[in-house]
């Protein structure tokens, strides 16, 4: 393996161990402390850390965007996400909420048709279809949990890839820090209007610990991302984003005595199989159009 991939992979991990940890402590505060509050506190902190530092290293104008709709419009999806995941997260075990978000890469599919004008094949759809049924089988909406905890964690994983799309129309218009920076502070933004009814003083060393650390673990896990992207093409780091699951269940284990059963572990080799599916067809895709342009150049 060449050294940058070794590189991009040491960011990758280091990424998804952070932002695993963040899910796990957002469980756990879940059961004791205002969700709207905790992800206040959540994109607050990304906000001032990350605004600090672009402020001392380009001045006051480095908040300016040639794009301030879809600026805007990211970081609203981006907490709206948020606040859905972390709801599933208290009706729902951990691994299992991880699993749903994982139907991300093949929603990105309708979202890129619908707003980047990228055709997608009848694999991607029939990708789409396995997905749902995934999501489907591994919740068991109705029967073995509550409705409400489905419904946030597929409304979560939507508004997830809708952002994901937004923040592929502004790349190479904006930089990474900026794109950062951007929707935590327009989520920060929208939350202080609604937080503050709901927000109360934490109560014990542990949450007075953890409310802020979810801010921390946010910016060091997209700063690890935004690294790792330097060093290798989204393509290539895809598939090993899926070691997120293997990390939720090991810490559903270790924190809330809970194991994936028969149906979620079912409904989580669908949901990987359609991602992994896409990813190979992209992957398929992209080497023919290579192929055809190497025959078509001129010697």
């Amino acid at each position: 393996m060449r050294p940058e991939l070794w590189r991009a992979l040491s960011w990758l991990f280091t990424g998804i161990v952070l932002f695993a940890t963040m899910d796990a402590a957002a469980k756990w505060l879940s059961r004791s402390y205002p969700i709207a509050a905790a992800v206040w506190v959540r994109y607050l902190v990304p906000t001032v850390l990350v605004g600090g530092y672009l402020w001392r290293t380009r001045g006051w104008k480095f908040a300016a965007t040639r794009n301030p709709r879809v600026q805007a419009l990211r970081g609203v999806t981006l907490v709206a996400s948020t606040l859905c995941f972390w709801t599933a997260l208290y009706h729902l075990p951990l691994v299992e909420a991880a699993t749903v978000s994982f139907i991300g890469p093949t929603i990105v599919v309708v979202f890129s048709s619908l707003l980047l004008r990228e055709r997608p094949r009848r694999a991607h759809w029939w990708a789409l279809t396995i997905g749902f049924a995934g999501v489907v089988i591994a919740l068991r909406p109705g029967f073995s949990q509550p409705g409400i905890g489905a419904l946030a964690a597929l409304a979560s994983a939507t508004l997830y890839s809708l952002y994901l799309v937004l923040t592929r129309k502004l790349t190479g218009e904006e930089d990474a820090l900026a794109l950062l920076f951007h929707a935590n502070a327009i989520g920060a933004l929208v939350l202080s209007a609604l937080a503050p009814m709901t927000s109360q003083w934490p109560s014990g060393w542990a949450q007075w610990l953890l409310l802020p650390m979810l801010g921390v673990f946010g910016s060091l896990g997209h700063w690890c991302m935004i690294r790792a992207y330097e060093h290798a093409d989204a393509a290539t780091l895809a598939p090993f984003m899926y070691v997120q699951l293997l990390i939720a269940t090991f810490y559903g284990w270790l924190f809330f005595d809970n194991l994936p059963d028969g149906f979620t572990l079912l409904g989580m080799l669908c949901i990987l199989g359609s991602g992994l599916f896409v990813l190979y067809e992209t992957r398929q895709l992209t080497r023919r159009a290579a192929d055809e342009g190497d025959v078509a150049a001129p010697e």
